[in-house]
């Protein structure tokens, strides 16, 4: 931790897996036990004909057993545990798979997941980070409130990569951020070009990733999950726009 101080910068907060996880297996175990007691009770009495009680007994085994179910599908119980923190100058993450731990200059790019479980369901976030020496942060739903700490990263992460492809482009290079390139002339993805006065706007929503073209022209789309630095790619190109209109 001493080391990590020193590199990283003090702790701001800290994302432990290991709270929630004691909790669902503590529930788990206590529905479980709770199901298994009742199934010898609930068949004494059906075998005695003693429905009043036998038949309660069963249902109410069936029934915390189905709540067991319920939370292994809703928060699978895990057998090793990981801790994340927050720095003043970076990212760690100790526990299952060792330790790591990133300065925010040592980033190099961040991919976002969202999945709904269904209707009305919890959406689970997902963040890929790529640190310079080709290691690879996998932050899930095992940490806590995982999308704030993801989020805290992506913003790091996009406030150095900006100013480096912005330098980039401005020097009359292409500067390529997922499937799209970007150069003082418009935008590009699979061989469709959307030049600068075209471009409506860019965004993010609904897991998409869209460069939103005039009237007559077709917007350029493509998928979050599959597109590294997402929030980058939108804040370059509207930087890059602001660039154009004053020009």
């Amino acid at each position: 931790m001493a080391a990590s101080r020193d590199r990283l910068g003090e702790p701001v907060r800290t994302f432990d897996g290991r709270t929630g996880n004691r909790r669902t297996w503590l529930w788990l175990s206590l529905l479980g036990l709770a199901s298994l007691a009742l199934i010898p009770v609930a068949i004494v009495y059906l075998y005695e004909r003693v429905w009043w009680a036998g038949v309660p007994a069963l249902l109410l085994s069936m029934g915390y057993a189905g709540a067991a179910g319920w939370i292994v599908g809703r928060e699978p119980p895990r057998l090793r545990d990981r801790v994340a923190r927050l720095h003043t100058g970076g990212v760690s993450v100790t526990g299952a798979g060792g330790d790591a731990g990133y300065t925010w200059d040592e980033l190099v790019s961040v991919t976002v997941s969202a999945v709904r479980t269904g209707p009305g369901g919890r959406t689970r976030w997902r963040f890929t980070i790529v640190g310079a020496d080709g290691g690879v942060l996998r932050l899930g739903d095992d940490l806590p409130d995982v999308r704030t700490l993801g989020v805290a990263v992506a913003e790091e992460v996009t406030a150095r990569a900006v100013p480096r492809h912005l330098a980039a482009v401005k020097a009359g290079e292409t500067v390529r951020i997922g499937p799209f390139t970007v150069n003082l002339y418009g935008v590009e993805k699979d061989g469709e070009r959307l030049p600068w006065q075209a471009v409506d706007d860019v965004t993010i929503d609904n897991g998409l990733v869209t460069v939103h073209a005039a009237a007559g022209r077709a917007d350029l789309v493509t998928v979050v999950a599959q597109t590294p630095d997402a929030l980058a790619f939108t804040v370059l190109c509207h930087r890059v726009m602001d660039l154009t209109e004053l020009s």
